[in-house]
């Protein structure tokens, strides 16, 4: 018999590889030029449960089990049968045609080469909203043994709860990305029922819209939080605040052997990065938990997520002289300590070796003006945009313009 797993199941090279382009992506919101990632994801996932920066809007939450769904009924045919691929690059065309102007359409540019399916970019969310189930094995037998197609696929692969697919999917889909309020309404329930007790779910079912928060603890949902919720947003907050102290200088010392090679592609950059250390001193000296933070019950917190932390002895160790200075050092003094610039240089090049723009003058010319220099949000970007386009679905029709 010869067999294939169903799409759902991955092997272990192929589940690596998947791990490591989500990790790719992460970086997009900062670039990790100081090895932080592992306690920025545990952040991440503390408050945003089931959420990466792959995920573009919400309606694929529904729009990849119906691929899915489709794909499976036509399994039994042996002319008709279309695979999980063939027919999510069917409904990409089906989107593109029903909203041409749609932000946050998978392969909107590639088109049907996109590498990238959405199945595999919502593949662990959709897990961890109990929307996919575990899939089994299905198999084809060989045609010159029982000259017949066998499946046995799972039944339940997907939530009995799911909202049917619209009319004429996956060839014509109804309102592209836009969830109809049924659609919203179940997606709603999905999340908060798998993710309960968490900011991802307060937020969700908050009466306030997400549209112009740049931040995940400025939005007013945070004042209402439970006081462990509160906590979590605390931690995070002061530690994107602290980190992006970190970044500034280390951008810092780029632009001063930017300027020491007299490159110019860049305008101005030392006296840029100088203004921004000021501005950041001011608001961490006016933070008023900043003195106060305790950072050992942060650790603990990080940890307990991803327990692998525990054992990064070097950048806990990094972390924790720069986030010691951050809470009791002299802020203002930063921009010129010798010990600090010290600390951010070796610990670049312990993680970049020859790559180090510090010490590698052909990545210098290549320097746009910004390394990893943007404050982390925690994928509050892409969060914001499922919550709104939830919010928008869950609004009634008369609102719906």
């Amino acid at each position: 018999m010869a067999s294939a797993l169903s799409w759902l199941d991955f092997s272990a090279d192929e589940q690596r590889r998947t791990r490591e382009m989500l990790r790719l992506f992460e970086e997009k919101e900062s670039r990790d030029e100081l090895g932080i990632g592992q306690v920025r994801d545990a952040f991440s996932d503390l408050l945003f449960p089931g959420t990466s920066v792959l995920l573009t809007r919400a309606r694929y939450f529904l729009i990849v089990p119906w691929c899915g769904q489709y794909a499976d009924s036509t399994a039994h045919y042996k002319r008709g049968r279309q695979t999980l691929d063939m027919v999510e690059r069917k409904a990409l065309v089906a989107l593109k045609q029903a909203a041409p102007d749609a932000t946050g359409i998978i392969g909107a540019r590639a088109g049907t080469a996109v590498k990238n399916l959405p199945s595999v970019l919502y593949n662990q969310a959709l897990e961890r909203y109990g929307i996919s189930r575990t899939a089994v094995e299905s198999g084809v037998r060989d045609e010159e043994e029982v000259g017949e197609h066998v499946t046995r696929e799972a039944r339940g692969h997907w939530t009995s709860s799911l909202p049917a697919a619209p009319a004429g999917f996956p060839d014509l889909i109804d309102d592209g990305l836009r969830l109809s309020p049924e659609e919203a309404n179940w997606l709603q329930e999905q999340i908060t029922a798998a993710c309960p007790d968490t900011y991802l779910t307060h937020v969700l079912l908050s009466d306030w819209y997400v549209d112009g928060v740049d931040w995940p603890w400025s939005h007013p949902a945070a004042q209402t939080a439970p006081a462990e919720i509160v906590s979590i947003l605390d931690d995070a907050e002061l530690f994107s605040l602290a980190m992006h102290g970190a970044a500034l200088l280390y951008n810092l010392l780029i632009a001063e052997w930017y300027e020491a090679k007299e490159l110019s592609n860049v305008s101005d950059p030392v006296e840029s990065y100088r203004e921004a250390l000021d501005e950041w001193t001011e608001q961490a000296l006016a933070h008023p938990k900043r003195s106060s933070w305790d950072t050992t019950a942060m650790w603990r917190r990080v940890m307990g997520q991803n327990p692998r932390i525990e054992a990064n002895i070097l950048a806990r160790r990094f972390l924790g002289e720069w986030l010691d200075v951050f809470v009791g050092g002299d802020l203002q003094g930063v921009p010129d300590d010798v010990a600090l610039r010290q600390l951010i240089k070796q610990r670049e090049r312990s993680i970049k070796g020859a790559q180090s723009r510090l010490t590698n003058e052909k990545l210098l010319r290549s320097w746009a003006g910004a390394s990893g220099s943007r404050r982390l949000t925690y994928r509050w970007g892409n969060v914001a945009t499922l919550i709104a386009d939830i919010h928008e679905g869950l609004e009634p029709s008369d609102a719906r313009a």
